[in-house]
């Protein structure tokens, strides 16, 4: 997303000669205000991205809210990851059940008793443990930058709100959708956001909110997605995974060797027919190493999936 920086507040002066304390020398200065809002708003490139962004932050109630939800995600992810370590390697099972007699000799069990000390715990270690939290360490990181991203993205979508649609997020629940996109087009008549239009309509903002959306209905629609199995004494089944929507969103949208160089543009290679098989042959190829990917990281998906369902539906379980 492109956008011009604040100008910087100017003053001219209309007399260069000598100024001195009497009114008639005094040289005249004028205040020349920049139009901030129309050098802020005006061309933006990605407009994909952009309209995206503004209506999440509708959907999601405001900064605040998508900042405090990012960051408890954040810790979600470190809370399981720290009591998974802690349950399999500083907890002393046979004490706990009572198939072995604690060190202290009490009659009942303790939570000292039961607790082992760190030194052992990290004694206990293996090399497999390590590996599992280096790559939990490393997707932690990924995660906290990601989150740091989105709040500087965010934070830059609350200023538009503010400044060029005039709503705050108190007022943000109070306003709908509908009247948010009315807004929007006053600003597009305004400011120009888009510059291949003069005026924006409703179906040009949702065409670019829903672009990979309208992607994927029309691959469903033609049978082009592998969405349909043939199980033993089942028959056909038809089922989207969140990890197979995840990986044909990496292979045709979001890697490093999708058919799309950004969020709304295709690379030029697929403008030609010419280069049909060698595109097929590619895209054959990236989808053989996301899948090698996939077959190396299924212990690691497979435990996580294991312990999102548990810790998703426990409570749901408890009450059955």
């Amino acid at each position: 997303m492109e956008m011009a920086s604040n100008a910087d507040t100017n003053y001219q002066s209309l007399n260069e000669g000598n100024h001195d304390d009497t009114p008639g020398d005094s040289g005249i200065m004028i205040h020349v205000v920049p139009e901030t809002n129309k050098a802020r708003w005006n061309h933006i490139e990605d407009l994909d991205s952009f309209f995206t962004r503004m209506y999440n932050y509708h959907q999601k109630h405001g900064f605040s809210v998508i900042v405090l939800d990012e960051i408890f995600q954040l810790f979600k992810f470190g809370f399981v990851v720290w009591l998974l370590t802690f349950t399999l390697y500083c907890i002393d099972h046979p004490v706990l059940f009572g198939n072995q007699t604690p060190a202290s000799n009490h009659t009942k069990v303790t939570l000292r008793d039961v607790v082992i000390p760190t030194g052992e715990c990290l004694a206990d270690f293996n090399g497999f443990t390590y590996l599992l939290l280096l790559l939990a360490t490393l997707y932690f990181v990924v995660r906290f930058l990601r989150v740091a991203y989105l709040i500087t993205q965010y934070m830059d979508m609350k200023k538009f709100y503010q400044t060029a649609l005039h709503i705050d997020d108190k007022e943000l629940d109070n306003t709908t959708w509908h009247e948010v996109k009315m807004k929007i087009r006053e600003v597009q008549s305004e400011q120009h956001m888009c510059i291949d239009k003069e005026q924006l309509t409703e179906l040009d903002i949702y065409h670019r909110i829903l672009r990979f959306k309208n992607y994927m209905v029309a691959l469903m629609n033609k049978n082009l997605l592998p969405v349909k199995f043939h199980l033993p004494l089942v028959g056909e089944v038809t089922t989207l995974s969140r990890g197979l929507l995840f990986n044909i969103h990496v292979i045709l949208f979001r890697g490093p060797g999708s058919p799309f160089q950004n969020n709304w543009q295709l690379r030029d290679d697929f403008n030609f027919r010419s280069n049909q098989v060698e595109l097929a042959q590619r895209l054959s190829k990236l989808i053989m190493w996301v899948a090698v990917a996939n077959l190396i990281l299924a212990p690691v998906i497979f435990l996580w999936q294991c312990l999102y369902f548990s810790f998703s539906y426990a409570n749901v379980s408890k009450n059955i």
